[in-house]
């Protein structure tokens, strides 16, 4: 009895933990642009509580926040257990933060605000308190939320709207020393609108400036009727008439240029500051659609340490593309706002697997493109690969297109997604591309080059490189010398399958009939044609184009002697992907060394260190349902605790040193 009552008690507690959870992530809009989760639990549980609270000694956190010493990060008033969010929105007017993060100690919290400001009641239960411009911080019992707001630039450069929100845009023109005539007439012209000029018989009347008004409306509109904000009033005293070569005059001018741009400041600050509160009244009375329940669980599922969520990425290229109307992208008939990606929602998660850190990253495609892009990339590697992923092997790059489809899908895939951007000229493009189809033989080309390379980097060679220097006679005359030194150097194999390879062959041959190259034992080499050149040279084995820098290399390759045991983690990583690349993080600091490469002290232990590191990664498996996939990761020295702790200790290292 006993048991089933705490195994509904743990019920209970866990259910409880996930409402919390998603009910802080109700707090977010449903229009959110950009969303970070940070699953607080499992950074601190990873980064080991205990470093993590020296980290924060160390860096004197605790000590800035008037906390004492003896302190540790459990006594923030913060609740570790719950995750905590950051998102953006924006609008045409203005772009909008957010940091939301559970709270289990206000009293504790609160001592960490002493230096902020004085708390003050705001709304619907929350006391706020002003940090730096145009940010507030407001709090209750269980949560609090860190807003900012950054006005649009481009919003308020648009003359008419800046002018109903009672911004004015004044030029100051500076005298030219010699056409005074002309400056004269340049000058009126531009401060027409700032500055009265009186004639010589008259005396100008003082007119009091009124101070700026920030317009109470919403973003995104634009107010009827803006409070007018009367322009500067050049004064000269009575009797003084105003001269146009008369210094005060100049002078004015800049004081009148002055003026409007400090008013005009005072308005986008009002204009930011009344937005920024109404954004805050609006979310904490809960007067808004939340993030959908489908988003939701986008952003909660299999969460790691952080991840990042884009719920419509189409919409984020496009707010990169703020002057999507401007005139030249008009005048050649371009129409940005009819780009189209294909794309859906993006994801990018920070995770931890024992001493490996892994950023995987995928984006969401429509179906047309899901299935386009499968049948691009439908190849494997070729098998004969393997062999050449070795122990000696520093780091490799393998790709696999299918380039009989990739030819055939490409024009289809320019005319879905880009045409619309040129408006009139859509029918000429779509022509064009339907032309370029017709015209290419994608079976005869992918005979040629299916699709599937792999370049290999395998240890260091010395190679002898020829360079020009100079001598000097008693008058200095310079003379050419031809002279020639040895450098250490990566050596590489490109290779790539090729089932035709008579095009290959037959442009080699006219190479070497044009005294272009030579060929030994099967072996194309291709000399150097400057100085500062390396030779190259081509090997046709079976059904492989292989391409490298040294001739050892390939002459191995020619006589079978490729008898080094193979890299099992690099081939299992070539196997299993449509792209992958890697580097053996241990070979590191010995090729460099090789190299003749000194690192600077500072950097000395950390490369020292690379002896314990693994390799480091990055891989594709392609399109996997409808979200294509790409992984980086990071296999970090192994320690008891994890990838994130063994960072941190890092950390400390350095901050010890100082």
């Amino acid at each position: 009895m006993k048991s089933k009552i705490i195994l509904v008690g743990l019920a209970c507690l866990s259910f409880g933990t996930i409402v919390k959870a998603q009910d802080l992530i109700k707090q977010i809009p449903e229009d959110a642009e950009m969303i970070a989760a940070f699953n607080v639990k499992d950074i601190v549980q990873k980064a080991n509580a205990n470093k993590l609270n020296e980290l924060l000694q160390k860096a004197g956190f605790f000590e800035k926040s008037g906390i004492s010493a003896s302190n540790d990060i459990k006594n923030l008033g913060v609740d570790l257990s719950q995750t905590a969010y950051f998102y953006t929105r924006k609008t045409d007017s203005i772009s909008f933060t957010e940091f939301i993060f559970s709270l289990n100690n206000r009293g504790q919290f609160e001592k960490l605000l002493h230096e902020a400001g004085e708390p003050k009641a705001f709304a619907n239960g929350y006391t706020s308190i002003g940090l730096k411009a145009g940010s507030m911080l407001v709090y209750n019992d269980r949560v609090a939320r860190f807003i900012s707001a950054t006005t649009n630039t481009t919003f308020l450069d648009n003359d008419s709207i800046a002018s109903r929100y009672g911004i004015k845009k004044v030029d100051y023109v500076a005298r030219p020393s010699d056409d005074y005539d002309a400056w004269a007439d340049t000058t009126v012209a531009a401060v027409d609108s700032v500055a009265e000029v009186w004639d010589e018989d008259e005396k100008p009347l003082a007119v009091p400036v009124a101070p700026p008004v920030a317009i109470a409306v919403e973003p995104d509109t634009i107010a009827a009727a803006a409070t007018e904000v009367l322009p500067p009033v050049v004064n000269i005293s009575a009797g003084d008439p105003v001269e146009m070569h008369d210094p005060s005059y100049y002078d004015s001018l800049y004081t009148a240029y002055e003026d409007q741009n400090r008013k005009n400041d005072s308005i986008r600050t009002g204009l930011r500051d009344k937005w920024l509160l109404n954004e805050a009244s609006r979310l904490l009375s809960g007067n808004f659609k939340s993030l959908s329940i489908t988003d939701q669980e986008k952003v909660l599922k299999n969460l790691g340490l952080v991840r990042l969520y884009v719920p419509r990425v189409e919409d984020l290229y496009r707010g990169l593309m703020p002057y999507t109307t401007s005139l030249p992208y008009y005048y050649m008939g371009i129409k940005l706002d009819k780009f189209k990606t294909g794309y859906q929602d993006g994801l990018l998660d920070l995770v931890q697997e024992g001493n490996v850190l892994k950023l995987k990253g995928s984006v969401g495609l429509d179906k047309a493109l899901a299935e386009m892009t499968k049948r691009m990339y439908a190849r494997k590697p070729n098998s004969k690969f393997s062999k050449y992923l070795t122990d000696k092997t520093l780091g490799f790059f393998n790709v696999n297109i299918n380039s009989e489809a990739y030819l055939r899908e490409m024009p289809a895939y320019m005319a879905k997604y880009y045409s619309g951007l040129l408006g009139p000229q859509q029918d000429v493009v779509e022509w064009g591309l339907m032309a370029l189809e017709i015209a290419l033989d994608e079976k005869a080309i992918a005979q040629v080059m299916p699709g599937d390379h792999l370049v290999v980097v395998n240890g260091l060679r010395k190679f002898k490189k020829d360079y020009i220097d100079y001598t000097y006679d008693d008058d200095y005359n310079a003379t050419e010398v031809k002279k020639t030194k040895e450098e250490t150097l990566p050596v590489f194999v490109w290779m790539f399958t090729s089932k035709d390879q008579r095009l290959i062959k037959k442009g080699l041959d006219m190479a070497v009939s044009k005294q272009v190259g030579q060929v030994y034992d099967g072996i194309y080499a291709f000399s150097k044609q400057k100085a500062k050149d390396f030779p190259m040279y081509v090997l046709l084995k079976e059904d492989l184009v292989m391409v490298s820098n040294d001739s050892l290399s390939l002459n191995d390759i020619r006589q079978n002697k490729m008898n080094a045991p193979g890299n099992k983690d690099f081939v299992k990583l070539m196997k299993q992907n449509k792209m992958s690349a890697a580097i053996d993080l241990q070979k590191l600091p010995t090729m460099l060394k090789e190299m003749g490469v000194a690192p600077d002290k500072q950097w000395e232990a950390t490369l020292a260190q690379l002896n314990q590191y693994g390799s480091t990664a990055i891989t594709s498996r392609g399109v996997v349902g409808n979200r294509a996939e790409v992984e980086m990761s990071t296999r970090l020295p192994q320690t008891s605790d994890g990838a994130i702790s063994y960072l941190i200790d890092q950390i400390l290292a350095e901050l010890n040193k100082k």
